[in-house]
């Protein structure tokens, strides 16, 4: 009975022990792309890693004033040096052989200037490195005497210029660079817009947030990362998405609630990452284990050994190692977190021979024994591999393991996948905004007259939009689809494009259509492509129709949508359809459109009756979008209660012709039928 029971514990654990190396069959679904307001693109970031020095040595290029003072200007490579008292909490400027008291707190101002305008510090960590913006230097209390806190208020896409190189190399690649670029710009946005009206600071320049340490005179791959997606931003509904990001997860991201006990980010859950797992820079530490029983490694013989005696008695010697596997997730599934590593073994004691099982706690009896720390905190993923007569014990992740995988987007990179197919499998659900930001300077700097504040608007990248978000599936008879540099078969192939791939239509001819694919623009034959938008048009009898973040008359109008102009419908109900109109996704009243297959459609108010399913059946989720909408009820106004990416299968268990009954990842809603694809069609 026990030989039994271990056997079969052996085969779970080989089963689900070891991680997935095979990767995803469908491409991971874009994150679209739509237009934002205005808002202030000012980051104030606190230079924490200058610690609590007494001094500051500081060079002034640019056109710099103190305190805005037009009589006070600095600048042409001045030195100038700051100096703090800890007792007092008092500053002290001293430029040009004089000191100044500056009292507790004072600022160096930036005024428009041509070339160089920042300032560099001699104690930053990259003293070349410029800062581009005011500076403000306050003191705190703290313990009965005081620190001071340097707080560098900077325009968003300079301050990213500093970060990007700081936590991705140039050499990551083009498309992750981006993603990390918008991670890092949206995880800002998060910030600013969560700060305390009060507080003196939205960030600061360590790990604690984000590594910043003013602008490198190199990096071109991240600094073009950094234009090629200026002003986005990622949303899930209607917040910032929580952008965090990890060196490399180990081949399964981390759940937020797991590791930090924080809900309602249901997107930055428990999910496997064959992108990391296959990415053979992602971190990883391994030891051996013999299946004799002589251990080349006398770590590990010598801890067998020490727990066969604990528990077989004095004595007891391991002769041999028959399995090696982990279990005992330190979460619920599909978590691979391991707290529990076993040996099955073959062992003699006092003459006798026996067999049995050793089984250790991972993180408090093995992980410093064989220096398998990867991170701070209990939080690798352990696995076992078997090969030449051995056991193969890794240990992966690096990092908090929680959002995007830098070892994960730079392999999607490698592979072909674009930056916003990136952030889409990492932040499910997201959209990407772009914003126009709106950055800050004084005038310049004319003595005896004062500086006004000028405020410059900075235009976001172009939207990346189809004609009306016009999509379509490639659906070859053979496996893939040629994209063209130029509309004509005899033309230079680009890429491949797998069957079944969605596909941006940029423009669409009767023989060839303009598309985008892993960041590549040409034709593709439109006779294999499956197009997959409709459109409607607004038949208001007032002037406009209300385009509203969600389906009810009191949620937010987005924008107003001119009569007579056209939609694309991506979900359709009775009520209220799913729209994009210009770059922006939201609700309209089905009632005010004209669909131009003929006709509205029908009135199903709900799908009162849908036909239970003896067997259920599995569907494919084939939205227009990145995702369809599980709902409490057949109707375009039931609660969303959550999103469900495309590719990914669900259960049937009842079926109307608008709408069905399903079951996904254990919860049961409704969705709508047309954007099923079943496994027997």
């Amino acid at each position: 009975m026990y030989k039994r029971f271990s056997a079969l514990l052996l085969i779970c654990a080989l089963i689900f022990a070891c991680p997935c190396p095979i990767l995803a069959d469908a491409a991971p679904a874009s994150a679209p792309m739509t237009a934002g307001n205005t808002q202030s693109g000012m980051v104030r970031v606190r230079l924490a890693s200058l610690g609590d020095l007494a001094s500051l040595n500081l060079t002034i290029l640019g056109s710099y004033s103190v305190s805005g003072s037009s009589s006070r200007t600095l600048g042409g490579g001045a030195a100038v040096t700051v100096k703090f008292n800890s007792a007092s909490g008092r500053f002290t400027l001293v430029s040009g052989g004089a000191s100044t008291d500056m009292g507790t707190s004072f600022r160096l101002c930036r005024h428009a200037s041509d070339g160089q305008n920042g300032v560099k510090i001699a104690q930053g960590r990259v003293p070349a490195n410029l800062y581009p913006g005011d500076f403000q230097f306050v003191a705190r209390s703290n313990n009965g005497s005081y620190v001071p806190w340097v707080i560098v208020h900077v325009y968003m896409e300079d301050y990213l210029y500093g970060v990007v190189p700081y936590e991705m190399s140039d050499s990551s690649g083009a498309e992750a660079l981006k993603a990390q670029a918008v991670a890092a710009r949206t995880y800002t946005m998060l910030r600013m817009s969560a700060a305390d009206a009060a507080a003196l600071y939205d960030v600061v320049d360590t790990t604690a947030d984000q590594v910043y340490s003013g602008t490198p005179s190199g990096s071109a791959p991240c600094k073009a990362a950094v234009d090629a997606t200026k002003g986005v931003a990622l949303k899930n509904g209607s917040s910032f998405t929580a952008t965090y990001y990890t060196a490399s997860n180990g081949g399964q991201t981390e759940s937020i609630k797991n590791a930090w006990g924080t809900s309602g980010l249901d997107y930055l859950g428990v999910k496997d990452d064959p992108y990391d797992l296959k990415n053979p820079d992602s971190r990883k530490i391994s030891f051996a284990v013999s299946a004799s029983g002589a251990q080349s490694d006398s770590r590990v013989g010598t801890l067998l050994n020490r727990k066969a005696s604990a528990q077989f008695g004095a004595g007891a010697s391991v002769t041999a190692v028959t399995g090696v596997y982990a279990h005992t997730p330190k979460y619920a599934a599909p978590s691979r977190l391991y707290t529990k590593l076993s040996f099955d073994v073959v062992y003699t004691q006092n003459g006798q021979k026996g067999s049995g099982t050793l089984t250790f706690d991972i993180f408090s009896e093995l992980e410093s024994s064989f220096s398998m720390n990867l991170t701070s905190g209990p939080s690798e993923l352990w696995s076992v591999t078997q090969e030449n007569g051995r056991f193969i014990v890794t240990a992966r992740r690096y990092g908090h393991g929680i959002g995007m995988s830098q070892r994960g987007a730079m392999y999607m990179g490698q592979l072909g996948y674009t930056y916003d197919q990136i952030l889409g499998f990492y932040y499910p659900g997201c959209i990407r905004v772009a914003y126009t930001l709106t950055r800050s300077i004084l005038s310049p700097a004319v003595p005896g007259q004062k500086s006004q504040e000028q405020v410059i608007t900075e235009q976001p990248v172009t939207l990346e939009t189809s004609p009306a978000g016009l999509q379509a599936r490639v659906t070859t008879l053979s496996g893939s689809l040629n994209l063209r540099e130029t509309p004509s078969a005899d033309a230079r192939v680009l890429r491949t494009i797998p069957q079944n791939e969605t596909l941006p239509i940029l423009e669409k001819g009767a023989s060839w259509c303009k598309t985008r694919y892993g960041g590549d623009t040409g034709y593709v034959m439109t006779q294999f492509l499956t197009f997959i938008s409709s459109s409607a048009r607004v038949a208001t009898q007032s002037d406009s129709l209300n385009l509203r973040e969600s389906p009810d008359t009191s949620s937010q109008v987005l924008r107003a949508i001119p009569r007579n102009d056209t939609v694309t419908v991506l979900e359709q109900g009775t009520e209220w359809c799913r729209v994009t109109y210009n770059g922006v996704t939201g609700y309209v009243m089905t009632k005010y459109l004209a669909f131009s297959g003929g006709g509205n459609p029908p009135a199903t108010n709900g799908e009162k009756t849908l036909t239970p399913l003896e067997t259920p059946v599995y569907a494919r989720i084939m939205p227009t979008a990145g995702t369809l909408n599980l709902r409490d009820g057949c109707s375009l106004s039931a609660a969303l209660l959550m999103e469900m990416p495309k590719y990914d299968m669900l259960m049937v268990t009842a079926m109307g012709d608008t709408w069905c009954a399903v079951v996904y990842e254990g919860r049961s809603g409704y969705c709508m039928t047309q954007y099923l694809e079943f496994a027997d069609e």
